[in-house]
């Protein structure tokens, strides 16, 4: 065969073997955990991903399984709408786990030194409704005492997601009031926020954490419960899952796989990151959390803190029964 017929018959096999993968509409957050999938290192078997990257709170704002076959999406909002029916299934995948109690703020001068002296104050949040915010309530309840019934909440926003705030909870809407100025203006005694306000960032002194070492506290939580929040699974269409169920494991695959090529990085030296103290903070990272403490699936120490969440979800009535792990991610990938 000469070379034009060579190269014919290789672009027709590259054509062909394009023509076999299954297209598929994504969207996630670019962390360094999922840019393996975004950028193609990493490629889910017979999947050919259109890939878009979005900034994180686009998917705690809009139903995205309505906008993508398979999105990044808020871990209170799915729960609330797989329980009511949607057409939605999710896999165990958790792109995003926040030490909680980083974003839990005060201001300089109060003298708080306990989420228990919290109560009978006035807590200001974007929505009561964030996942954020439920893991907060639930674990200051359970570990600290301090229940949502105890504070008067004041937040930015009506409440979406179809949440409705139970009874016995004084909520406060204050539209588009950010909660760090009514902190400082003094309308609220601490704020729970799922970013940190720029102010605190740039180191303004009128702002503090609640708790004085808010790692140190995320750490023995770590220790007692072995739980770092989740607060983001994946979704996809139901439709889609029950056409192509095939798709659900080879994604969860995909995205374990992202993730060891994103610790392996990591691991192989500390210079990778671009911070003074890498070296000690990967150190602290592993003698803290382990290994491997960012995983997919549901091994034991993700099902302890999905059964937790779904908990807290009940208390705070965000769903009207206690589901279980197996109504909520795709039947084929619960063993992964």
């Amino acid at each position: 065969m000469n070379a034009p017929a060579n190269q014919q018959a290789v672009a027709e096999g590259e054509a062909s073997a394009s023509r076999e993968l299954f297209p598929l509409d994504f969207a996630v957050a670019d962390y360094d955990r999922t840019r393996p999938l975004l950028d193609g290192r990493v490629k889910p078997q017979g999947i050919a991903l259109n890939a878009t990257a979005r900034w994180i709170g686009d998917f705690c704002e809009r139903p995205v399984y309505e906008m993508y076959d398979v999105a990044e999406f808020s871990l209170s909002w799915y729960v609330a709408a797989r329980c009511r029916g949607e057409p939605v299934i999710a896999l165990p995948v958790f792109p995003l786990r926040m030490p909680v109690f980083a974003y839990v703020l005060c201001r300089s001068d109060a003298p708080y030194e306990h989420p228990g002296d919290l109560a009978g104050k006035r807590i200001g949040a974007p929505g009561y409704r964030y996942t954020v915010n439920l893991w907060l309530r639930g674990l200051l309840k359970e570990h600290y005492g301090l229940s949502p019934e105890q504070v008067s909440w004041v937040t930015a926003e009506k409440e979406g997601a179809g949440y409705v705030v139970p009874p016995g909870i004084d909520v406060t809407v204050k539209t588009g009031a950010r909660p760090e100025e009514l902190l400082l203006r003094g309308e609220v005694d601490a704020i729970f926020v799922p970013m940190l306000p720029q102010a605190f960032v740039n180191g303004d002194p009128r702002l503090r954490r609640l708790f004085r070492d808010a790692r140190a506290e995320t750490r023995q939580l770590h220790r007692r419960t072995g739980i770092v929040p989740i607060t983001h699974t994946v979704v996809m269409k139901q439709s889609l899952y029950d056409r192509e169920p095939w798709l659900a494991p080879s994604l969860v695959k995909a995205f374990m796989e992202a993730q060891r090529v994103c610790d392996d990085f990591y691991a192989k030296d500390p210079k990778h990151l671009g911070f003074t103290d890498s070296v000690f903070f990967l150190e602290e990272q592993r003698a803290a959390y382990g290994e491997r403490s960012w995983t997919h699936g549901l091994n034991p120490a993700n099902r302890n803190i999905m059964e937790t969440f779904l908990r807290y979800a009940h208390e705070q009535g965000y769903i009207p029964r206690l589901m279980t792990l197996d109504e909520l991610f795709a039947p084929n990938t619960l063993a992964l």
